[in-house]
């Protein structure tokens, strides 16, 4: 509005003068410049907070249990905890009358079907599938193979490259503001066969990493030193996909 406005006041002005034309379109330039550029440092500050507080969120799960609700099914349960409490202290202290009426039978048994609904999932969904999909920012753009629950084996360090190694993947684009979108595949296979190195040490969590859109020399070096901490890797190109072969050990071959 600011350009437009200027615009139509030299036009009206000196339409006529040829050579007010060239202070017109500096002072035009040098009023637009700031706001343009305050919107462009604010656009950038607002990915950043919003990037960082993804990373916050995520990185919450690498202390959670190995199979847990996540943080969006904990206010679930903590509502129906609540329904539950009242409907309880209501037939303590007489308030809801014995037996119950089909209303309140009939809220009781829905409560008590999304409590075991709950419960089952949190006996199949590990750290990493809340991880991803809970972040706005993994969600739509990792896909996890984990059928057996394996990422539940590893280590708190070991979660913590893993988890950071596909944010950083992941959101190197959005950081730099280029229009270029990344998909990333996670694959964790069961493996018993023990390190060729030392086959004392446990049984082998192979991961793979599939990560497409990725340019050969577009991965940042914080991601490979988060990967070293989950265990040894082999990286290979294929186009535009980058390819990551990690060998993880377990510390508790007895879960397998």
């Amino acid at each position: 509005m600011l350009g437009v406005a200027l615009a139509s006041a030299f036009a009206l002005r000196g339409q006529h003068d040829a050579f007010a034309l060239g202070p017109a379109f500096v002072t035009i330039a040098l009023s637009l410049a700031p706001p343009l550029l305050g919107v462009q440092i604010v656009r950038s500050l607002r990915t950043l907070v919003q990037l960082e507080l993804d990373l916050v969120q995520v990185q919450s799960t690498v202390t959670a249990p190995a199979y847990a609700v996540g943080m969006m099914a904990s206010e679930e349960l903590a509502r129906l905890d609540l329904a539950a409490e009242r409907l309880l202290d209501g037939v303590a202290t007489g308030r809801t009358p014995l037996p119950l009426d089909d209303a309140t039978a009939s809220t009781a048994a829905s409560i008590a079907t999304e409590l075991r609904l709950h419960l089952i999932q949190g006996r199949r969904e590990t750290w990493l599938y809340h991880a991803i999909t809970e972040s706005a920012l993994l969600g739509p753009s990792v896909t996890l193979n984990d059928p057996e629950g394996l990422a539940g084996l590893l280590t708190r360090d070991q979660r913590d490259g893993l988890l950071t190694a596909v944010w950083l993947l992941i959101s190197d684009p959005v950081r730099q503001g280029a229009v270029q979108t990344r998909t990333l595949q996670l694959d964790l296979i069961r493996s018993s066969a023990p390190d060729p190195l030392d086959p004392t040490a446990g049984a082998r969590i192979p991961i793979v990493i599939s990560a497409t859109g990725v340019p050969r020399n577009g991965v940042d070096p914080a991601a490979w030193q988060a990967i070293r901490k989950v265990g040894r890797h082999v990286e290979s190109f294929s186009g535009s996909t980058l390819r990551i072969e990690i060998d993880s050990l377990s510390h508790n071959p007895a879960d397998f």
